[in-house]
């Protein structure tokens, strides 16, 4: 299937504050945009004690209006969003083109569990997904991985040493496959990350090391970002809640913007 649509395309990835949990009021609501669109895949998720279990569908993928899904009638946050605002306010769109964003985050997912490796699933699936973006057109390109994940790691302890070199070779697997486009990762939730900050503190500094090591990339700081909890009293302190989510994208912008400046 061909497209008339030409897509920058970019990659969100990693586990539940990539998939986007935040909820709680916002300040300034995103606002659906026609020329931003997300490139989801059916598929059902088991979280066992052992393994989190995904069923894909064999249906075809489906590119919808990217906007914030529902759940029980209640917005839930992405921070791809915000990011796809500024991309575009910042004139990063150019004429006939549309940003596509590749929603491949999965909540519960890890190195450690056997979901992100070059060769795992989680991981498999999010490439075909992207060459299927790229096979629509000629024109398509990918402009950007954003990646969040980490926390699943960090508690089923994961070897720092042994997950940096997992990351390490995902991300670059992504340029081997892609280009040399910009790869920014983030911290933690820091109401969660202080109440777990000597399992947290090695995953987080592995994060930053690959980071450094590869170039092109950037690392954004949450330290001040509330959780679900912290806005809504909900329990919830693993997860950016939904405003944060939207002032972590457009960090994750300016980070992207940065490094394109360079």
């Amino acid at each position: 299937m061909k497209s008339n649509d030409i897509y920058d395309i970019i990659i969100q990835a990693g586990q539940s504050n990539a998939e986007g949990m935040g909820r709680g009021d916002v300040s300034n609501e995103y606002v659906p945009n026609q020329n931003v669109l997300y490139l989801n895949v059916e598929k059902k998720v088991e979280h066992k004690p052992e393994a989190v279990v995904v069923t894909y569908y064999e249906k075809p993928f489906q590119i919808s209006v990217a906007q914030e899904r529902q759940v029980a009638g209640i917005p839930i946050g992405d921070f791809s969003l915000s990011f796809a605002r500024k991309y575009v306010e910042n004139g990063l769109l150019e004429n006939n083109r549309k940003l596509l964003i590749i929603r491949a985050g999965i909540g519960g997912t890890g190195f450690k569990k056997g979901n992100w490796g070059v060769k795992d699933q989680l991981y498999l699936k999010m490439r075909e997904m992207v060459d299927y973006a790229l096979s629509l057109n000629k024109g398509n390109r990918v402009v950007g991985f954003l990646w969040h994940q980490g926390e699943h790691d960090a508690f089923e302890k994961n070897a720092p040493e042994i997950f940096e070199k997992q990351l390490f070779e995902m991300f670059a697997s992504i340029r081997e496959n892609y280009g040399d486009m910009p790869i920014i990762a983030g911290d933690f939730v820091s109401e969660w990350k202080q109440k777990n900050i000597e399992i947290c503190e090695p995953i987080v500094d592995k994060i930053k090391a690959v980071l450094k090591s590869l170039g092109k990339t950037a690392f954004v700081e949450t330290a001040d970002l509330l959780s679900n909890n912290q806005k809504t009293g909900n329990n919830d302190d693993i997860h950016f809640c939904r405003e944060s989510l939207y002032v972590l994208g457009e960090r994750y912008f300016n980070k992207y913007l940065a490094i394109k400046n360079i």
